[in-house]
C-alpha cells in the first residue's frame, strides 16, 4: 500500500527498512484490541457504552493514534525517512488501522474507503 503525501515533498519511505516495525505494529494492535475486548466480557461492560461520546473501541484506537503524534521539522523528517525503521507516526497510525476491521466497524467506514480499503493487509 502506498501511502501520501510524502513525509515531506521528495522525501519517500523505505518499505524495507520500516516492514518489521509496521508488521509489529500491525500484529500487536490486533492483540492489544483483542485483549480489550476479553476485559469487557469479563467485567460485563458493554463496549458500546459511551464516555465522553465514545464507545471503547473508539477511544482504543483513538489512544493508539495519539501515541503516536508527533511534530518533526523537515530536516529530521528527511533524515528519518532514509535511517529509521519506523514509519513517521500519521504513516504508522494510518497504515495500521486501515488493516483492522475494527477500526473501520468502529467508526461507520465501509469496505472501499480510504480508511478501510477492500485489500486491507493481514498479518495474523
Amino acid at each position: 500500500m502506498q501511502f501520501t503525501p510524502e513525509p515531506v515533498p521528495g522525501a519517500k519511505l523505505n518499505g524495507k527498512l520500516t516492514l518489521g516495525e509496521n508488521t509489529a505494529d500491525n500484529g500487536g494492535i490486533h492483540i492489544a484490541f483483542q485483549a480489550l475486548m476479553n476485559t469487557l466480557a469479563a467485567e460485563h461492560a458493554s463496549p458500546d457504552t459511551k464516555i465522553d461520546g465514545y464507545t471503547a473501541q473508539q477511544r482504543f484506537f483513538i489512544s493508539f493514534a495519539q501515541v503516536w503524534c508527533e511534530n518533526r521539522t523537515e530536516q529530521a523528517s528527511r533524515v528519518s525517512a532514509k535511517v529509521d525503521p519506523h514509519s513517521p507516526g500519521m504513516f504508522r497510525v494510518n497504515g495500521v488501522v486501515q488493516n483492522i476491521d475494527e477500526f473501520g466497524k468502529a467508526f461507520g467506514c465501509h469496505k472501499g474507503q480510504p480508511m478501510m480499503p477492500d485489500n486491507g493487509c493481514r498479518v495474523w
